[in-house]
């Protein structure tokens, strides 16, 4: 069999009883709070990230299936930024403003060739039934400055050490452990850029902007990581970077290469108020900043490239497939006629008017799940007041067929007590430019994200 099925765990929880699973969750939030699996709120408060219980085990089979799914997407998307360059309508479908043009010509300099990516790809994957090979759709691509890379493989030791005899018990001489861990595709990928650029690896700098206090607080636990890996690595603001003598600084600390959690919206934000930061500038035309600017289209509109049978010629067969099969269909809203699902001609506008019911419109280039308005979920006033921002506001939207999102049911702690609980659920591919990670993520909202209160799923292996 090349999957596990989802009674293999949720028969022995049960057998563990009410008590035993208290304890259990007890256990895991008092983990979760010691080893840093904090959010912090818009007011600056922290909260545990929660976490699941009941863990995805995941066979060797699906890993490879799913390593291949999102090679081929980044390879794709790589493609769509050298399409970018020659054809005008896909200028206008994934757009770039003038000032970030000028900072992409930057990554064209012959010096600034390594295409270095540590990025995530969310998906309804998940894997525990028989149709998981052919069930899930993809939902957007996320290449910059990615959440996860230190929680996901926190999650997997945490539920190892909770759940681990639970997990020794139901899969008896079988060798589980965690999926691939995104901060060694991290130390991979930042191995492999200092290769190809030939410079040493000895410093790193993690590169965020401090003028935002909350969300996911990661950076300096994964700089830690990484210092157990031999690394000299710092948490700096972009505006803190400076040359000396030809050395890359951050602050007063030598480094070699950059990893970004910005965008590269930030960047021009930064220079509009005032600060230079020639710094960075230099190392974008050296190839040393991950991920590099390359990596910038990947907006929710770069979908409508790919699920447009127009643009189908400038990919591979494997690519084409991968799109028909997996990914949903998505337009940039505009008033225009544009191919529907079946490459028909029609009037965008009316038809989103139309199929509140089948239909999502989500803003083109925020995270979090900022802004996603779910038709089925929203009144039809609401539907129209935003379907008038997406086509007059200043935020580009885009319309995505409504996705099936799966459930599953988790043992939580409610009150001080357990509660089985139905959630929804999605996965996140991390990938660097030769290996792929997973994290689960839950919400009792169909738009899930642990920016709107979600958890994680720990995602283990069995081999």
């Amino acid at each position: 069999m090349d999957y596990l099925p989802r009674s293999l765990l949720d028969r022995p929880l049960r057998r563990l009883g009410r008590a035993a699973l208290l304890d259990r969750l007890h256990a895991m939030r008092a983990l979760a709070d010691v080893r840093g699996m904090r959010y912090l709120d818009d007011a600056g408060r922290a909260r545990a990230i929660e976490i699941a219980l009941k863990p995805w085990v995941l066979t060797n089979e699906q890993l490879v299936v799913f390593h291949h799914v999102a090679r081929t997407l980044a390879d794709a998307l790589l493609a769509l930024a050298r399409l970018h360059a020659r054809a005008p309508a896909v200028r206008e479908i994934v757009r770039v403003e003038p000032e970030r043009e000028r900072w992409l010509r930057l990554a064209s300099h012959p010096t600034a060739r390594p295409l270095a990516v540590v990025g995530r790809l969310d998906s309804t994957a998940i894997y525990d039934h028989a149709s998981w090979r052919a069930d899930f759709r993809m939902l957007e691509p996320n290449t910059v400055g990615v959440g996860g890379v230190h929680y996901a493989p926190t999650a997997c030791s945490i539920v190892m050490d909770v759940l681990g005899d639970v997990l020794a018990k139901a899969l008896p001489g079988r060798a589980i452990t965690a999926t691939p861990d995104p901060r060694q595709l991290l130390m991979e990928e930042l191995r492999a850029v200092a290769k190809r650029i030939g410079r040493p690896l000895r410093g790193v700098a993690l590169i965020e902007n401090t003028d935002y206090t909350t969300g996911t607080d990661e950076f300096q636990a994964l700089a830690r990581s990484l210092r157990t890996r031999g690394l000299t690595a710092v948490v700096a603001d972009p505006r803190d970077l400076r040359l000396a003598r030809g050395q890359l600084m951050a602050g007063s600390t030598p480094v070699d290469l950059l990893y970004r959690d910005s965008e590269l919206e930030e960047f021009v934000e930064m220079e509009a108020s005032g600060r230079r930061l020639s710094a960075l500038r230099q190392a974008v035309r050296e190839g040393r900043l991950i991920s590099g600017l390359a990596w910038e289209f990947d907006q929710k509109s770069a979908w409508e490239i790919f699920t447009d049978e127009r643009y189908a010629r400038h990919f591979t067969v494997s690519q084409r497939r991968l799109f028909r099969a997996h990914l949903l269909w998505t337009r940039l809203v505009r008033d225009a006629k544009v191919a529907d699902s079946t490459g028909r001609l029609m009037d965008l506008a009316p038809f989103i008017r139309r199929n509140q019911e089948r239909l999502v419109l989500k803003p083109n280039a925020m995270f979090g799940g900022e802004g996603v308005v779910i038709g089925p979920t929203v009144s039809r006033r609401e539907w129209e007041r935003t379907l008038h921002r997406a086509l007059h506001g200043r935020e580009r939207y885009v319309v995505q067929q409504l996705a099936r999102i799966p459930t599953d049911v988790f043992p939580m702690l409610r009150d001080g007590h357990v509660r089985h609980t139905e959630r929804c659920v999605v996965s996140g591919f991390f990938f660097n430019s030769f290996g792929v990670g997973l994290v689960g993520r839950f919400s009792g909202l169909p738009v899930v994200n642990v920016s709107r209160g979600g958890g994680l799923i720990p995602a283990l292996w069995v081999h």
